[in-house]
């Protein structure tokens, strides 16, 4: 990772070097300059707090809202100003956020601040590469390309050097935990748009760039409200729905099934000897079980099926219109694809594949009859049937209906 921050920052200032050579920062733009990156500052204040709850709660790339001014900076003014102001909104963000941050030393800030004048420098050299003048103060079908270039550009070369370098530090990461999942690259795509339409505005009226920071502050806000939301609900270890979210999210799809009469499912998973792998392997690596066989039962299940860790080594999972013959292949499905993992300690003496075992209990209701189930009997009843199996020697499954089917 060392070597690629440093030809990132290396490269970062050879372009700046380049662009003040050939195409020096005109006085009479800086103005200009100054106002978005003073928006940029303002917006960046009154997020700042937000911003850094957000970085202890995720470690995959996420997008703040610095390149909206960063690129308008860049588009009105050339990359010179563009790299001026990612040094000042970066400084203030490490200043207000980052260095507040267990784990992100100031080299990482040197580093995001050098990627995004990269990407300034070269979506810079897009626009004058393809158009002929200022595509700003004429606005025209051309300039709009111009503009979508100058977007692409800045977001893929930007994706490109933050992915290489989470790449070469940490080789097990996803794709998505290297250059961002959807909703991230998605919120930055929409904030160059921001900038892009901030630029247009400055070069027509400036004052019109004052109706954007609202937006872009309710769009920070609510990006951060939901990395919060998704902190509250799922289990930081596996991933998975926490153990309050899933009751709830079960309740509620228990009483639809209800008003459909369809029949529903919980599934009850306990590892098999999990203290053992514990013990022996020590708990990092116990981890890593859970997590492999938390992807398992997801890959295993529906995206309308609810999966939660229940605790300790145990999961659970609300099928809702499936039958008890349905619930039973599905653990059947799980059980088999738990079985199939190999997982090889990282450290230790053993590198050889551990055997990791799951037992399920399946509890089932049909919907139909006067006399409900509730969620706690379905509950039980599946505990009681994984109990059940484990005593009759675990790796197997126990199904059934949850009272006698009507």
């Amino acid at each position: 990772m060392f070597a690629t921050v440093v030809l990132v920052d290396l490269l970062a200032a050879m372009l700046v070097l380049w662009w003040l050579w050939i195409e020096p920062p005109v006085f009479a733009d800086l103005g200009r300059s100054v106002l978005i990156t003073v928006g940029g500052l303002f917006s960046a204040e009154l997020t700042w707090r937000l911003e850094r709850q957000r970085r202890q709660l995720t470690d995959t790339p996420h997008v703040n809202m610095s390149s909206v001014a960063i690129l308008a900076v860049t588009l009105v003014s050339g990359p010179v100003a563009g790299s001026m102001a990612a040094a000042v909104l970066y400084l203030h963000l490490w200043w207000r956020a980052s260095r507040w941050t267990s784990g992100i030393a100031p080299y990482r800030a040197v580093f995001n601040t050098s990627a995004m004048i990269i990407s300034a420098c070269v979506s810079y050299g897009v626009v004058r590469g393809v158009s002929s003048g200022n595509v700003l103060s004429a606005p025209s079908d051309v300039s709009a390309l111009v503009l979508l270039a100058a977007i692409a550009t800045f977001w893929l070369v930007n994706t490109l050097a933050v992915g290489a370098a989470i790449a070469t530090a940490e080789k097990q990461r996803s794709i998505a935990g290297i250059v961002g999942g959807w909703s991230a690259n998605a919120l930055e795509i929409v904030t160059l748009f921001l900038g892009a339409v901030t630029a247009v505005f400055v070069e027509l009226r400036p004052w019109l760039a004052l109706f954007l920071l609202p937006l872009v502050y309710v769009l920070h806000r609510s990006d951060s409200v939901k990395h919060l939301e998704i902190a509250a609900s799922t289990d930081r270890k596996t991933g998975l729905l926490n153990m309050e979210t899933w009751r709830c999210l079960a309740e509620a799809g228990l009483r639809k099934a209800r008003r459909h009469h369809v029949p529903t499912a919980v599934l009850m998973l306990d590892l098999d000897f999990f203290k053992r792998i514990n013990d022996t392997h020590g708990h990092l690596f116990g981890d890593d079980v859970l997590r492999a066989v938390a992807q398992v039962i997801t890959s295993e299940t529906r995206r309308t099926d609810l999966v939660g860790r229940f605790g300790g080594e145990e999961f659970v999972i609300f099928l809702s219109d499936v039958n008890l013959g349905g619930a039973t292949e599905v653990a059947e499905r799980i059980r088999c694809a738990v079985a199939a993992l190999e997982i090889v300690p990282s450290e230790g003496s053993s590198s050889s594949a551990v055997p990791v075992r799951v037992t399920v209990g399946v509890a089932c209701d049909n919907g139909y009859g006067g006399d409900e189930v509730d969620l706690s009997e379905l509950l039980l009843s599946a505990d009681n049937r994984l109990f059940f199996a484990k005593g009759q020697g675990r790796d197997r499954i126990n199904a059934g209906y949850t009272r006698q089917a009507r």
